[in-house]
């Protein structure tokens, strides 16, 4: 072998060398996150389960756990009463708070029969008034319910003086159901002016500016938009989400991602559609991201396409609005399970970023729940699974379904561009049927620093349930 060809060969030898290198490590990177072996609670501890009383005696109920969220130091959590069997609990939402880690939940809020569900709970900060001019930072707790009957839709803000919440009326409506399942705040690049949005089936999505002296400190105006009347009737939208990507604001209803272009007259069109999705489970958790392929930021969601497949989908304004899908959820569990996942519901609020404690990762994490077929069940009588019969899931499917009772969610992660997503399940042997994780927030409270995790849910999925909702909360580990 001549010198010159020798030189090539070592030159070949070291590039090879180094793509397998890297190679490896992205294997690697894919490898820990089936092994799951990144975020590792101590233990779940059960936090609440409705039925409790709190320390005034008032019963906390709920079959469902809707949102848990971090406000000044403490925790906020919104129920539901949907399907509630026992008729003699009030078919009325509440709202919760835990002023730390070491005392009960209270009942904060008693809602009216007119209210079944919390549907939204969301934090917002205002940089401006309604003329644009600056003010000092003013963070809000704002919540809002269904409403079962024609009248006022009403969001509520919570009064940091008194304690108390305060209603604020957008409009009226004739409907005989309605709910404000998304609130969001974005700054309008022309005017100058922070506007926060509430997504109403009844209204459409609804502007307000800060005003100290309205009720509430909120003027709301207007509706920009209308979604198709109808919120769960077969073309009928809701609308499930706010996020500002790269300054821009989007929404996602049950079937569109709207765009907001910005301007004394704003409007919205829609970027993305998938005309099968269903209102029972819709485009879900829109979240701004950091773009793994590039600069700036990207949008993350979950829906099911045509195919009836629940995917962590990735959207890129910055390429013309090209889609990625990043996870295929149900054959992602079919594989881990060994077995046919028929139905995912994920992400039902948004994604949820977290710094890991020791590694300093951000992360993204949502909640799922899933069903099995009866072929599955049989096969594996140690499974447990919540038996839904088919004459409650007249809106889905006619056939009984079976979910799997843990209550499961993801953990993304983004190391070198290379997205891995990392499975978890919270776990009590003493409540065998969590079915769902709803929602995940991060403990305020100063002594936990950051290294507790709360978690809430259940998903009556139309079944009559009872005292169903629950809150646990994990210690982690750190790295």
């Amino acid at each position: 072998m001549t010198k010159k060809l020798m030189k090539i060969f070592i030159v070949v030898a070291v590039i090879v060398l180094v793509s397998v290198s890297i190679m490896a490590d992205r294997i690697s990177s894919a490898v820990a996150a089936t092994t799951d072996a990144f975020l590792e609670p101590v233990s779940y501890q059960l936090s609440w389960h409705a039925g409790d009383k709190d320390v005034n005696g008032k019963t906390m109920c709920g079959t469902e756990l809707m949102c848990i969220l971090p406000y000044k130091e403490k925790l906020y959590a919104s129920t539901t009463l949907w399907t509630e069997s026992d008729p003699s609990i009030p078919k009325a939402c509440q709202l919760l708070v835990l002023d730390s880690p070491d005392v009960k939940w209270k009942l904060f809020h008693q809602f009216t029969t007119r209210n079944l569900r919390l549907t939204c709970l969301q934090t917002v900060t205002f940089t401006t008034d309604g003329a644009g001019n600056k003010i000092n930072p003013v963070e809000m707790l704002l919540t809002a319910p269904d409403h079962l009957r024609a009248g006022s839709i009403e969001v509520f803000s919570l009064d940091d003086n008194s304690n108390a919440l305060v209603a604020m009326t957008l409009g009226t409506t004739g409907d005989k159901y309605s709910d404000t399942r998304a609130i969001g705040l974005h700054h309008n690049s022309v005017t100058g002016i922070d506007y926060v949005f509430a997504g109403s089936t009844a209204l459409g999505i609804y502007r307000g500016v800060y005003d100290a002296k309205a009720t509430g400190r909120i003027t709301w105006q207007a509706s920009e938009f209308t979604v198709n009347a109808g919120a769960y009737s077969p073309g009928g939208e809701r609308v499930m989400g706010f996020a500002n990507c790269n300054s821009v604001f989007y929404a996602a209803t049950s079937k569109r991602i709207l765009k907001r272009t910005d301007g004394a007259s704003p409007s919205w069109i829609p970027v993305k559609e998938y005309p099968n999705e269903i209102n029972a489970s819709c485009i879900r958790g829109l979240t701004a991201v950091p773009n793994p392929s590039g600069r700036g930021q990207v949008l993350l969601y979950n829906c099911r396409g045509s195919d009836k497949q629940t995917c962590v989908h990735r959207l890129a304004p910055s390429n013309d609005y090209a889609e990625t899908v990043e996870l295929n959820i149900n054959a992602d569990m079919g594989r881990r399970l060994a077995a046919k996942v028929p139905y995912v519901l994920s992400a039902y609020n948004d994604f949820l970023n977290y710094t890991l404690p020791g590694t300093g990762e951000n992360v993204w994490m949502f909640g799922c729940e899933m069903t099995f077929t009866p072929t599955a069940v049989q096969q594996h009588p140690e499974w447990r699974v919540m038996k839904v019969e088919g004459k409650y899931r007249n809106d889905i499917s006619s056939r009984d379904m079976y979910y799997a009772a843990e209550g499961r969610y993801y953990i993304r992660h983004v190391k070198a561009g290379v997205v891995t997503y990392e499975l978890k399940e919270v776990t009590d042997p003493a409540m065998p049927t969590l079915v769902s994780v709803r929602t995940i927030a991060v403990s305020p409270f100063p002594a936990d620093q950051g290294k507790a995790l709360y978690f809430g849910g259940y998903d009556c999925n139309y079944q009559p349930s009872h005292n169903t909702a629950w809150i646990y909360r994990a210690r982690l580990k750190s790295k």
